[in-house]
C-alpha cells in the first residue's frame, strides 16, 4: 500500500456505526469483558468476585492497550457512543475519557524525543533531571503520581477545550463507579477498581519500553517496535511504534503498512524480538 492509498484509506468510513471494520472485534471484545465484569459484580460471593478479577487481568490489559487506540482515532462515529464507551474503558483502565488525549496526544507525541534538562520536556519522560536514565519502577511511579498534574497543566496551557472536555466526563464516570459501589461495594473493589488501578500501572510499565534510553532527535531511532504477529493482534498494532510516532494521525490497523514503507530507516536495535 503506497503513502497515498494509506491517506485515502484513513479518511474512508465503512460503516455506519463504526467507522473502520477492524474496530468491530475490539469493541465487541471490550463489551464483552466489561458485560462478564457486571455478571461476576451482580452474582459471585465476594471470593468469586475475587477470582473472577485475578482472571480477568489479562483480558483487562487488552483493553487498556486499546484505550489508547479509541482516543488517538474515535472508533464510533457518533461523539455520544464515544464517550460511553471511554466510559466503559475509564471503569475498566481508571483512564477515563479525554486523558490520554491531554497527556498522551497532546502532550508525549509533540515531546517525546526532548527529555530532561531539554525544554518542553516529554509528559512521559524516562530521564531524570540531570538526563540519566530512570528505571522502570521508577518511571512508572513518576507517571503515577504526576500524570493526571501533567494531563492539566497541557490543558491548561495548550488545549482548555480538551482539558473541559475531560472535567465534564468525570461526572459520567463517578456517577457509574458510586452506582457499582453503592450496590456492593465489596465485589466493586474486586471486580473493577482493583483491576482498574493494576491497568493503570500495566499501562505506564508498558510505555517504559517503548523510549527509555533512546536520546535522540530522529524519529526513525526514537521508538521501540515488536514487528510479532501474536503481539499485535493482541495490542492492535502497538509494536508499530516508530510508524506510530511520525503518522499519530493513522488508525492502527493502517500500522503496519506504513511501518513497510518506513522500515529500512529504523535501526536494528529499535526493534525488540517477540512472537
Amino acid at each position: 500500500m503506497t503513502l497515498e492509498e494509506i491517506y485515502q484509506k484513513n479518511k474512508t468510513v465503512e460503516g455506519t456505526l463504526l467507522k473502520f471494520r477492524a474496530d468491530r472485534g475490539p469493541v465487541s471484545f471490550i463489551y464483552a469483558v466489561f458485560a462478564v465484569q457486571l455478571l461476576a459484580w451482580w452474582l459471585l460471593p465476594l471470593w468469586g468476585a475475587v477470582v473472577a478479577g485475578i482472571l480477568l487481568l489479562p483480558f483487562l490489559g487488552s483493553c487498556a492497550i486499546y484505550n489508547h487506540h479509541q482516543q488517538h482515532h474515535n472508533a464510533f462515529l457518533s461523539p455520544f457512543l464515544n464517550r460511553v464507551f471511554e466510559t466503559v474503558l475509564g471503569t475498566q483502565t481508571m483512564i477515563t475519557s479525554y486523558a490520554w488525549v491531554l497527556h498522551h496526544n497532546f502532550g508525549h507525541h509533540p515531546n517525546y524525543m526532548n527529555q530532561p534538562p531539554d525544554a518542553d520536556e516529554d509528559e512521559s519522560r524516562w530521564a531524570r533531571r540531570d538526563g540519566s536514565k530512570m528505571g522502570r519502577i521508577e518511571y512508572t511511579l513518576n507517571l503515577l503520581f504526576r500524570a493526571s498534574y501533567d494531563s492539566i497543566m497541557v490543558g491548561i496551557r495548550k488545549r482548555p477545550k480538551a482539558l473541559r472536555a475531560f472535567v465534564l466526563m468525570f461526572i459520567p464516570y463517578l456517577a457509574l463507579q458510586f452506582a457499582l459501589a453503592w450496590v456492593n461495594w465489596q465485589n466493586y473493589l474486586a471486580v473493577f477498581l482493583a483491576p482498574s488501578f493494576c491497568m493503570l500501572l500495566y499501562v505506564y510499565d508498558l510505555t517504559y519500553e517503548h523510549h527509555s534510553g533512546l536520546y535522540t532527535k530522529n524519529h526513525f531511532e526514537a521508538s521501540r517496535n515488536r514487528v510479532g504477529r501474536l503481539y499485535n493482534i493482541r495490542t492492535c498494532n502497538l509494536g508499530y511504534h516508530t510508524a506510530h510516532h511520525i503518522k499519530p494521525y493513522i488508525h492502527w490497523s493502517l500500522l503496519p503498512y506504513y511501518h513497510e514503507l518506513i522500515k529500512d530507516n529504523i535501526p536494528e536495535r529499535c526493534y525488540v524480538k517477540c512472537r
